[in-house]
């Protein structure tokens, strides 16, 4: 069997992220989803749009949604509007912390998809749960949240599994993200920007909200996870 290399998935070639070698494959897998689950003229919206990227992955398989981007940097916001404008000129575009939920002013929607790539492991637990909370009220009846983020791993005896990965990724990709050779360096290396929750945490605080969740992808500990609210 010969593995697909990673200039297979064009998007790669310009990912502002390049330490993580099977992003490109996981974040095909969410846009696809995103844009299989929405129509044309419904609206979408991105937890976390930085210069766009991920936005415009979505917009290509999708480009008729309304799409809503939130982000803290100004700057970013400004190369997403750059970027997305072309794929579709009625973007809305916000700055916003998603730490301080409650503050965040955004259209109304309701959405049929909301989702985030690698913005929960930044925030509290308790933030995390607020966030869920908000994203609850705002998606429409059958709406989905598309959430793609680390998992804390919190099995120390499996831990060897997972380097076992980082290592198959090292064989396959010429590399591996972010990794620690031992349980103990993994949770020491932790700290209040990088606090990934654990998956029964997740399904705890989607059921709290009212939706109902499941696992859609995972590679290691990066995970993508989907909670759809009741039609």
């Amino acid at each position: 069997m010969t593995a697909h290399p990673r200039a297979d998935i064009a998007v790669l070639t310009d990912d502002p992220v390049r330490n993580h070698p099977t992003r490109g494959e996981q974040l095909d897998i969410l846009t696809s989803l995103a844009a299989a689950w929405s129509k044309d003229g419904d609206a979408v919206l991105d937890l976390g749009v930085g210069v766009g990227y991920v936005a415009r992955m979505l917009l290509e398989k999708r480009p008729g949604v309304r799409l809503v981007g939130v982000d803290l940097k100004p700057e970013s916001l400004a190369k997403a509007r750059e970027t997305l404008a072309p794929l579709s000129p009625g973007i809305t575009l916000v700055e916003g912390d998603l730490g301080a939920i409650e503050k965040l002013s955004v259209p109304a929607g309701p959405y049929a998809c909301i989702f985030t790539v690698l913005t929960f492991h930044d925030l509290t637990d308790a933030a995390k749960k607020r966030v869920i909370q908000w994203v609850a009220q705002r998606l429409a009846p059958g709406g989905v949240f598309l959430l793609m983020d680390r998992l804390r791993l919190d099995q120390p005896a499996l831990f060897p599994l997972q380097v076992a990965l980082w290592d198959r990724m090292n064989r396959v990709y010429g590399g591996s993200m972010r990794r620690a050779e031992t349980y103990g360096a993994y949770v020491a290396d932790l700290d209040k920007t990088n606090t990934p929750a654990r998956l029964a945490d997740y399904m705890a605080w989607f059921a709290e909200a009212g939706l109902s969740a499941d696992t859609v992808h995972r590679h290691g500990n990066i995970a993508i996870l989907a909670a759809a609210k009741p039609a």
